[in-house]
């Protein structure tokens, strides 16, 4: 969809100012989620269609950030086109018929692979309006830092020589991406862009009287779809660095108790997955500036930590995205090459409903969506499912089968059972399984209301509380009402949408 299509689609789906009414303008799909058709790259003009919904002048603030949407967009979609016959050429030249066919001869390096595939993403989170907003870079940051950078960006090194920083998890230094380098003091990585526009004007008595210093050494990683968590280019892992700048709804700057929780909070999670199907990639250290959000980090395991022996890992992302081999999606290659679509979403589906739903009902609220999610494939059959990125989860701490002690007002802690259900109907169900249901709808003859009615039945099955039950197969759910919050910005905001899953039990 083009950035107007995506405004239309939001405040249809949103309800915005009474939008939803008389029949559906384009195919509606589920949870009310529109499909409209590809336009090409014109993204026409999205403040008026906006305009025209609320009857009044969109304010500014969102016509800046619709504006820098636009902009990344043009620029992603050029950059991507480039990428885009990269992958056709190593496929023709393999022989693969299809990009899925070609995944499944990159066994040799798990991390490697997916992170090629996260460049397919090239439109972002696909129900946001401001997926490619990127407010405080200009196009040479662009060029530079975003997900289609054609060369790895250097991740730069401070030296805490004097003790100001406080640290969660292992040191650093032992981590894949920094273990060959000879480190005498702690150090904290730190996004080259952070490193100029942030951290060295906010703090440069820290630097001028030598409590810390930036090292000559770099890490050389490249941007995956989250833009600020980078992955390795040489050795395997993944660094999360604050970056502040403005990307769909807010800064992304990463506060302390995230860097504190994220280690902690994984090892706990870890305990309780027991290798089985769903695995989680754990984050192994965080580093902070007490007090302050912009000179964090974390570091996250490897993919090939948690991925099986001989399997390949896609990101969920990525099986959304149109393949530049066959133009129908990866998910639908690959329900193609399996022979059934309908079996392969429901293997797929397996792996990732029950345990995340489990762990739901336990107080734990994973926020399972297509960003944070990768699957582990043998051939065309998903085996594991893997979740990456606790900083969005819910945790309701009287339920929660472990002791861990939050920061007042922590976003993590959740008052109820209920916000941890609506997190995880919102991000598994509506963001994750439905864009792959409309792609294999679209591009592979998927009987849409069969699959949401095995799901439901799969549900009703499940050893689950009969309130959790309740929540997922109820005739509406919450959405996050994306677009509606950038109209207000600071507040949370959800708005009701029709739920397959209960047509599905009727």
């Amino acid at each position: 969809m083009n950035l107007t299509d995506q405004i239309l689609a939001a405040a249809w789906r949103e309800d915005l100012n009474g939008h939803r009414t008389g029949p559906a303008p384009v195919h509606e799909g589920p949870f009310n989620q529109l499909d409209y058709p590809d336009r090409g790259g014109d993204d026409g003009d999205a403040v008026k269609a906006l305009e025209a919904i609320l009857g009044e002048p969109v304010p500014a603030h969102l016509v800046a950030e619709l504006e820098s949407a636009r902009t990344g967009r043009a620029l992603a979609h050029e950059r991507a086109a480039v990428r885009r016959r990269h992958f056709a050429t190593l496929a023709d030249r393999a022989g693969a018929p299809s990009l899925a066919k070609l995944i499944a001869a990159c066994r040799s390096d798990v991390d490697a692979t997916a992170r090629l595939l996260e460049t397919l993403a090239t439109d972002g989170h696909q129900l946001h309006p401001c997926a490619r907003t990127r407010l405080g870079w200009n196009r040479t940051d662009l060029e530079r830092y975003d997900l289609e950078t054609p060369r790895p960006i250097r991740v730069r090194l401070i030296a805490d020589r004097a003790g100001v920083l406080e640290y969660s998890g292992a040191d650093f230094r032992e981590h894949p991406m920094l273990a060959g380098l000879d480190l005498s003091d702690p150090v904290v990585p730190v996004h080259p862009w952070q490193l100029e526009h942030r951290i060295l004007p906010s703090y440069g008595e820290l630097f001028a009287d030598g409590r810390l210093v930036v090292l000559d050494e770099t890490v050389p990683a490249w941007p995956t779809a989250a833009i600020r968590t980078l992955a390795g280019h040489r050795d395997p892992g993944f660094l999360k660095l604050a970056v502040g700048i403005h990307i769909t709804s807010t800064r992304r700057d990463i506060s302390p108790a995230t860097a504190l929780l994220a280690p902690l909070l994984s090892g706990h999670l870890t305990g309780l997955e027991a290798q089985g199907p769903h695995r989680l990639l754990p984050d192994l250290s965080g580093a902070w500036l007490p007090g302050r959000r912009d000179l964090t980090a974390i570091a996250r395991a490897p993919l090939s930590a948690v991925v099986p022996a001989g399997a390949v890992c896609v990101p969920a992302t990525a099986l959304a995205a149109v393949s530049p081999v066959t133009g129908v999606s990866v998910a639908a290659e690959y329900a193609d090459w399996h022979g059934d679509p309908a079996a392969w979403l429901r293997a797929y589906a397996g792996l990732f409903v029950p345990p995340v739903l489990a762990k739901a009902a336990m107080g734990i609220g994973l926020e399972a969506h297509l960003q944070n999610s990768l699957v582990a494939m043998d051939g065309p059959v998903p085996v594991a499912a893997v979740s990456r990125d606790l900083g969005g989860a819910r945790l309701h701490l009287p339920t929660v089968p472990f002791r861990v002690v939050l920061p007042e007002g922590s976003p993590v802690n959740a008052v109820s059972l209920d916000q941890v259900r609506a997190k995880v109907a919102y991000t598994l169900f509506q963001n994750h399984l439905a864009a792959l249901v409309i792609a294999l709808e679209r591009d592979a003859g998927l009987d849409a209301g069969a699959f949401w009615a095995d799901l439901a039945d799969l549900i009703a099955s499940l050893d689950l509380p009969a309130a959790d039950r309740d929540c997922y197969l109820a005739p509406q759910l919450p959405t996050k009402a994306l677009l509606s919050m950038r109209l207000a910005p600071g507040r949370e905001i959800e708005a009701p949408v029709d739920n397959p899953l209960a047509r599905g039990r009727s």
